[in-house]
């Protein structure tokens, strides 16, 4: 056995040394809130916002309806028999069918009281208190929101891929890639409707109006207007023109032209550049039966994106309006 002996100095310098590494973890905890006052302020709001019962209640609503939506469609899948349709691509359509709806109401939702329930309960007066700038203070809220929509997307993905488990239709990794894929788009695609959700906050003075206006905006957005404009085309349509070959692809454009002011078009558009190799509206004009054979492959990723570019960059200029007036709004607010 090996004995190392220490002389009575160095203990006692080793021991002060220990005694002062809480007092430096301090110190240095103390810095880094100091030097990084947005990144203080979102992580003090993730911590709030998962603790949430809204955030609980709508990830729960939305994991059950995840697994009566998996249910649904094995049945549907057993009732089938299409010789040639890929079973992968309708499971796939469906998940992100999920996908879009649940981040455009979660996103709303966590944005909808970022700012005006601080300003109601009187919080934001003590944290603008301190030595922190406004443009800080809605930077952070807003990385701390986009962090927490993060999390429940993961915990959504993963709900989702268990829940087709439960119900016995076994995932594999071309479902896997269903979420992985398409994630920087899922992701750029819900921080539009978290930047609308904190318009609202700041627009809004109260946290519960604007709650509401946040779960009518996004289904309207997402659903009631993409479907009463597609029936009131295509109904014009046939009652001037028929059923004729030109008239469907006249009206076609015309729905993708009203829909261009929809985000969910643009996610569309850019999943189906990634799995399919083509754009929604070349797909509506004759690619679905691409989309569902078989024998069709994917093309290479960065090629598929290049298909949709325009969609992402609409998207991104989606996001940055409204979080443009929203921060321009807080910079001028009396919040008092």
């Amino acid at each position: 056995m090996l004995i190392f002996f220490v002389s009575p100095v160095k203990l006692i310098s080793i021991v002060s040394f220990i005694n002062q590494i809480p007092l430096i973890h301090v110190k240095l905890t103390l810095q880094v809130v100091t030097m990084n006052p947005i990144l203080n302020v979102a992580a003090k709001d993730v911590y709030e916002g998962i603790k949430t019962k809204r955030f609980i209640i709508t990830l729960a609503v939305f994991v059950l309806a995840g697994m009566g939506m998996a249910y649904w469609t094995k049945s549907v899948l057993m009732n089938m028999q299409i010789e040639g349709v890929n079973t992968v691509n309708i499971l796939r359509g469906s998940q992100i069918s999920s996908v879009k709806y649940f981040l455009a109401i979660l996103g709303m939702l966590i944005g909808a009281d970022a700012i005006n329930r601080e300003t109601e309960e009187g919080t934001i007066k003590v944290t603008l208190s301190h030595p922190i700038y406004r443009d800080q203070f809605i930077l952070g809220k807003f990385l701390g929101r986009a962090a927490t929509l993060t999390v429940a997307f993961l915990l959504f993905a993963v709900a989702s891929l268990a829940s087709m488990l439960v119900v016995g239709i076994p995932p594999n990794m071309e479902l896997l890639m269903t979420f992985v894929k398409p994630l920087p788009f899922f992701l750029l695609f819900s921080l539009v409707y978290l930047a609308l959700g904190m318009l609202l906050s700041v627009l809004i003075k109260k946290p519960a109006t604007a709650i509401i206006v946040a779960i009518i905006l996004p289904i309207f957005i997402e659903f009631l207007y993409p479907t009463v404009v597609s029936i009131v085309v295509v109904i014009e349509a046939m009652h001037s023109s028929g059923l004729s070959q030109a008239a469907l692809q006249d009206a076609i454009s015309k729905v993708n032209l009203f829909l261009s002011v929809v985000p969910g078009y643009h996610l569309q558009n850019i999943t189906n550049a990634i799995f399919y190799g083509v754009t929604s509206s070349q797909m509506t004009q004759g690619g679905v039966g691409m989309a569902l054979s078989e024998s069709y492959t994917a093309p290479p990723y960065f090629e598929a994106l290049s298909l949709a570019w325009k969609n992402i960059v609409i998207l991104a200029v989606m996001l940055l309006l409204p979080f443009a007036f929203m921060y321009v709004k807080f910079m001028r607010t009396d919040l008092r």
